[in-house]
Order: structure tokens, then C-alpha cells, then sequence
């Protein structure tokens, strides 16, 4: 009996033994792939704080060619890497800007951020003017300009870049031209698209233009012949495109409302694909 209990007991301490080691390797292969997914882990964490880090470089870029844009005013307002960080000094050319705008404009600003915005599309507008001789000044309202970091809408009357009836580049927009487009060769991850449209009145059926579509897109691939032509824009950066009458801004049944919609749109865009280059990394 004595041998046989002894036998059972080293039995079962071996088939403890085995338990505890079957145990073992369990919680080791376990140990193992939570630290391989903890090193994957920080692996992407890595991975998107450098690719976070490339984005916002590529944003302060944008934002350093819209300082640019608005030429070398004292009332130049600088745009930060954080929009709600404003520095006194911002403040104050944004409160200064405003004074110089009509009451319609600035009422149209609901937060800081607006206000910047507002103040910053005032700044280039009113440099863009200064490009232009006197002799070839125009209206105020020919020109608009609106910004939503980090894009660009500048906005141009027929009256700026054509002369009436015609759909080649007026000589007296070259100024402006290239001074828009200084800033676009300064900053490859930059596309520019530009809009022509039209106000809703037919063509003169003797006219050689068809239509709307026609002049609109004639006007836009203008214009962007001539930023590529003459003021040396790569034209796989160049995007034209016509709206015809379909995008008013204004009421087509008066004159000065056709007038209005009567205009070319040039729009300084992040290109998409650097984006997405970015982010796939």
C-alpha cells in the first residue's frame, strides 16, 4: 500500500507540474503578443504624430502665403498656428481693419474667428488694388476677396479683367495677375482654380460665342493662359471651369445685379493629393 501510495503522489505531482507548465507557456505567448501590440501601438502613435505634425507645417505654409497676399501694410495681421491664439497686437490691426469697413461687412462677423477672416480678405483686397495703375483703378465692389483658412476666394468683375464683349485677358489686369501669381509659384502644394460666370441674359444669335457655358469657360481658360503663359503658373496646377449663369450672387433682373454675376473666381486650394499623401503614410 505504502508503494502504491507513494506512486499516486509522484503521479499527481507530475501532472501538477505539467499543468503549471501548459499554464506558463499560455501566459508567455500572451505576455509576447501584448507587447507586440503595445510596440504596433506606438508604432502608429508615432506614425500620426509625425504625419499631424506634416499637416500643420503644410497649413502654416498656406498661411504664410495669405500674409503675403496682403502686401506690407501696417495693419498686416498675422495668422497664428492656433486661430484662437491672437496676439494684442492682432487685435488691434483686426479692431483697425474693421474701422475701414462698411457697417453691412462687419456685421456680417459672428466669432474672432470671422472677424480675422474678414479683416485678412479686406487686406489683400485692398493690396491686389494697389496693383493695378491708376488709370486702370476700378470700382470698390469689382473686387472681393474672402478667406476660410487655408483657402483663398478672390473674386473679379468682368470689368477688372475683360474688356466688354471680349473674352481675352484685359493687359490692364496683368498687375494684378502677377502679383497673384508671385504667391502661387512660391508655394507648390497650391492649386488654383478659376470660375467664370455669366448672368442669365441670351447671346445675340449673330454672336460668335454660343452661350453662357461658352463665355464662361472661354473667360476661365483665359485667364488661366494667361497665369501660365505669362506669369509662368505650371498648368498641371491649373483647373478651369465655367458655371454659366447657374451660380449667382446677385439678382439677374436688374443691371447691377448682372453685373455682379458677371465675374471670374480664382481660388488658392491646399492640393487634395499632398493631403492624402500625408495621411496614406
Amino acid at each position: 500500500m505504502t508503494k502504491i501510495a507513494t506512486i499516486s503522489v509522484l503521479f499527481a505531482i507530475l501532472m501538477t507540474a505539467c499543468v503549471s507548465k501548459k499554464k506558463f507557456n499560455q501566459v508567455e505567448n500572451q505576455r509576447k503578443a501584448l507587447q507586440e501590440e503595445i510596440s504596433n501601438l506606438k508604432s502608429d502613435r508615432d506614425e500620426c504624430n509625425d504625419n499631424y505634425t506634416d499637416l500643420q507645417d503644410e497649413v502654416m505654409s498656406y498661411k504664410q502665403k495669405i500674409s503675403q497676399l496682403q502686401g506690407d501694410s501696417e495693419d498686416k495681421i498675422e495668422l497664428t498656428e492656433n486661430g484662437q491664439v491672437v496676439s494684442e497686437n492682432t487685435k488691434s490691426n483686426v479692431r483697425r481693419v474693421f474701422s475701414k469697413m462698411p457697417a453691412d461687412q462687419r456685421s456680417e462677423a459672428k466669432t474672432l474667428e470671422d472677424s480675422i477672416n474678414m479683416a485678412v480678405g479686406y487686406n489683400i483686397k485692398s493690396n491686389l488694388l494697389a496693383q493695378m495703375k491708376d488709370e486702370d483703378r476700378v470700382a470698390d465692389e469689382a473686387i472681393e476677396v474672402s478667406v476660410a483658412e487655408p483657402v483663398v476666394r478672390i473674386t473679379l468683375t468682368d470689368k477688372v479683367l475683360f474688356k466688354s464683349g471680349s473674352y481675352w485677358v484685359d493687359k490692364k489686369a496683368y498687375n494684378l495677375l502677377a502679383r497673384i501669381a508671385e504667391v502661387i509659384n512660391s508655394e507648390p502644394n497650391m492649386d488654383i482654380r478659376v470660375e467664370g460666370h455669366a448672368d442669365d441674359l441670351k447671346l445675340a444669335e449673330s454672336s460668335y460665342i454660343v452661350d453662357n457655358w461658352d463665355l464662361s469657360i472661354r473667360r476661365a481658360a483665359s485667364v488661366v493662359r494667361t497665369l501660365e503663359n505669362k506669369f509662368e503658373v505650371s498648368g498641371d496646377r491649373l483647373i478651369a471651369s465655367g458655371r454659366s449663369h447657374y451660380k449667382p450672387v446677385a439678382d439677374n433682373s436688374t443691371e447691377e445685379g448682372r453685373t455682379k454675376n458677371r465675374r471670374t473666381t480664382i481660388l488658392l486650394l491646399p492640393k487634395i493629393d499632398r493631403y492624402m499623401q500625408i495621411l496614406e503614410k
